[in-house]
């Protein structure tokens, strides 16, 4: 065994005495050593890259630069490399990329022998390879560092394929300025993707990172040109080329600017950007890029167009009805105007006007307070110190709920939430996703349906789009895949068949300027829309839907300046039509269809819109709700007994057997008597009773308008300081009749026809008593107060 061993070490011996033999060891253990103590970073690459927001269709909608103020787009491994980058790279840099094991040992001889005979380094020998692993570990160039980086090289080699060292290199490679990667360079300098690159722009983005801080397009754009035009001729006699693509691609210019990304959507892009995940750099959304270029362009002249009239500000929102996929997001006209351009206006809360009205009437018509055709009182109301008024500062008396609704009457409005009840339409709002209500159902009382709350113009397009869903609130979607999430949390709160009537009612609204003839094109959609005006005129809105769009447009001054031309018809309405004119129509979704389960037929009063009763004399059929609340038996259809010679009303105690005729008669209350007649509708005369009847029923004959019981007056002040006085109101079914006056039993004076009487009052409570020629009185007791 010894004799053994001795024999197999000799040689051993014999080849260590070598000194070349030795120093070759030496340097490979300190070769492996090195490997060993210098591992690559990890990750390769920080994950340090630009942040891109994208449409539906993968398209740029605005790109944030990264945390080094670079554009560097995050690698996606799922596009392929363009074929002439990748050969125009490959030929430039590293010709025998796909053959060598990470360095080529002809390529680093060559440099030395080179900067051996220049006395300074003139050539690296760098491989792709190795060139990866300087741009993830940046180091001075020395000789000791290219060892490092060929070792890494071959680390990387090892971990890597060649398509994705080739992928690295050109994601990170510098392409001057703070241009980092070959997809921001493509876009900063030539305006479109790298799979659009001509022959002549992937030569110039091939030999960039060779010398990026020496070179530029912008500053030495004859330099990078030539450098550019002896690759093409290189790629030209090596048969890549054939000579008419060459010579083409000479007589391309070398660009002499960075151009801006393309970018649009900037309030939504900015506001997803800064909500976003961390790790994300890819943010995609519901936006098609193509329609919100045009929705931007539209806002941007209409509010051209009202500029002059001193509106400033305006806000638009596309949305698809069927999926609540936003399709287009206008925060405002002009992100860099100088009248807070930069607002985002469709998140901005503001007071919405009369456009929640739609919803309480659906309410109320599941309720079973109303149907289309239901008459609603539209006269004089106050509720304590609060008294509603129509635009117009006029009253109907009566008006069916539809035309209501179309008009956007205050009045029945406020007296419609007083009956369905604050709380509950307060808590529809909160379920329905408007997220902007921050007072409790009592801090916004009544004026809440005409706008006396704050709601954004997202989640009054949710809330439409809510309606036009057959009644299920489910919000809107703008990032990618959000909807499956928002459809499970939907919520039915409002019928089908009260959504579908309310659109139906909505679709009648006159539309303004041209389109006031819709009906009357060949062409024709339909299209269910509401406008609003807030208090004082600071918002204007307009809002609509069809099966297929959900639209909503804003306009006003972001600052809250009122403005007296700021009106939701003529304002913002024109830019609703704008965008609902522009946008693809499907014929098959032109309007909204009802299953057979989802309406019922109920027979009306024709003349009242209430459910016909035992008095009423004509009946219409009518759809209503299936499920809804039974509606009220006609409250103004009454049977009355009258004298043989129908001048007044008996009863037991008056009339005289046998000398009687039962009548039907529409008997409308006082105050609405008043304004009937005085919109010059015909009314049937009502006889008074019996004057020689001892009962005396004629106290529903006069009824006090204003103040009513309890009510507390607030009496204000002129310029100079002096107390206005009060005008007093009394309804009368016969206003040739004398009405006596008398305040705190103190008689004040007597009317005829227009029974309003002007008083001054003294703070405290008082007692009103009106009494009329045939001794039919009415009182109220209210109180008087100062400002």
């Amino acid at each position: 065994m010894l004799f053994c061993s001795h024999r197999f070490f000799l040689p051993v011996k014999i080849f260590l005495r070598s000194k070349v033999i030795r120093t070759l060891l030496a340097f490979s253990l300190f070769f492996i050593l090195l490997f060993v103590l210098t591992p690559l970073p990890h990750p390769l690459f920080p994950p340090d890259y630009s942040t891109e927001v994208l449409d539906r269709n993968g398209k740029i909608l605005r790109v944030f630069l990264n945390k080094k103020e670079q554009w560097c787009f995050a690698p996606d491994l799922r596009k392929p490399i363009p074929r002439k980058l990748e050969t125009a790279v490959l030929f430039f840099e590293d010709k025998h990329f796909y053959r060598h094991p990470g360095v080529n040992p002809i390529s680093i001889l060559r440099a030395l022998k080179q900067n051996a005979r220049s006395e300074k380094v003139v050539s690296g020998a760098s491989t792709l390879s190795m060139q990866v692993a300087r741009l993830a570990d940046p180091k001075s160039r020395t000789y000791l560092n290219k060892c490092l980086e060929i070792l890494q090289a071959f680390k990387i080699e090892f971990g890597h394929s060649k398509r994705q060292i080739l992928k690295l290199y050109l994601d990170h490679a510098p392409y001057g300025s703070n241009i980092i990667g070959f997809r921001a360079a493509s876009l900063r300098y030539f305006e479109k993707e790298p799979d659009e690159l001509t022959w002549a722009e992937a030569a110039l983005l091939a030999v960039l990172p060779n010398a990026p801080g020496l070179m530029s397009p912008v500053s030495k754009p004859a330099d990078v040109k030539d450098k550019r035009d002896r690759l093409l001729r290189r790629l030209f006699e090596s048969r890549l080329l054939d000579r008419e693509t060459y010579q083409l691609s000479l007589l391309e210019s070398v660009p002499d600017a960075s151009h801006a990304i393309p970018s649009c959507a900037f309030h939504l892009s900015l506001r997803l950007f800064q909500n976003k995940k961390k790790a994300a750099f890819i943010v995609r959304t519901t936006i098609d890029r193509a329609m919100q270029l045009n929705a931007e362009r539209m806002a941007k002249a209409h509010l051209a167009g009202l500029s002059s009239r001193g509106i400033r500000n305006g806000s638009l929102l596309i949305a698809e009805t069927a999926t609540g996929k936003v399709r287009a997001y206008v925060g405002s006209q002009d992100p860099f105007d100088k009248f807070a351009g930069q607002v985002d206006g469709v998140i901005a809360p503001r007071s919405p006007g009369s456009i929640l009205k739609p919803f309480l009437y659906a309410l109320c018509m599941d309720q079973g307070l109303l149907l289309p055709d239901t008459r609603l009182r539209d006269v004089p109301t106050y509720y304590g110190a609060f008294s509603p008024a129509n635009s117009d500062q006029g009253y109907d008396g009566l008006v069916r709920a539809k035309d209501a609704l179309v008009r956007s009457l205050n009045v029945p409005a406020v007296r419609l939430l007083y009956l369905y009840g604050v709380d509950p339409f307060y808590l529809f709002l909160k379920s329905a996703g408007v997220a902007t209500l921050f007072r409790t159902s009592g801090g916004y009382g009544l004026p809440l349906v005409l706008g006396g709350a704050e709601v954004t113009l997202w989640d009054a397009a949710a809330l439409f789009r809510g309606l036009a869903n057959r009644g299920c609130f489910e919000g809107l979607a703008v990032e990618e895949g959000e909807e499956e999430s928002l459809r499970r949390q939907g919520k039915d709160l409002i019928s089908p068949g009260a959504a579908y009537l309310v659109l139906s009612m909505l679709r009648e609204l006159k539309r303004p300027g041209a389109e006031y003839y819709w009906e009357k094109y060949q062409n024709q959609w339909p299209f269910a829309w509401k406008t609003g005006t807030s208090y004082g005129q600071k918002d204007a809105w307009a809002i609509g839907v069809n099966p297929q769009w959900t639209i909503a447009a804003w306009v006003g001054n972001f600052d809250g300046e009122g403005n007296a031309n700021l009106n939701g018809a003529a304002c913002a309405g024109p830019l609703l039509f704008d965008a609902f004119n522009f946008l693809t129509k499907n014929p098959k979704q032109a309007w909204f269809g009802t299953a057979e389960d989802e309406l019922q037929t109920v027979e009306l009063c024709a003349d009242t819109g209430y459910l016909f009763g035992p008095h009423c004399s004509r009946k219409v059929s009518v759809p209503a709700p299936r499920f809804m609340k039974p509606l009220k038996l006609c409250p103004y259809h009454r049977e009355m007994i009258l004298s043989a010679d129908l001048r007044h009303q008996v009863c037991s105690l008056c009339w005289q057997t046998g000398r009687t005729v039962a009548v039907r008669r529409l008997v409308y209350p006082p105050d609405v008597v008043q304004y009937l007649r005085e919109k010059g509708q015909v009314l049937e005369t009502i006889p008074p009773h019996c004057p020689s009847c001892s009962s005396r029923q004629d106290n529903d004959w006069m009824e006090i308008v204003y103040p009513q019981e309890n009510a507390t007056l607030y009496i204000p002040r002129e310029v100079d300081g002096r107390l206005q006085r009060i005008v007093l109101r009394v309804a009368h079914r016969r206003p040739e009749s004398m009405l006596y006056w008398y305040l705190d039993d103190r008689y004040v004076g007597t009317t005829r026809i227009r029974h309003n009487q002007s008083v001054t009052l003294e703070k405290g409570h008082h007692r009103l008593e009106v009494v009329d020629d045939r001794g039919a009185r009415s009182a109220a007791g209210f109180y008087a107060e100062r400002k």
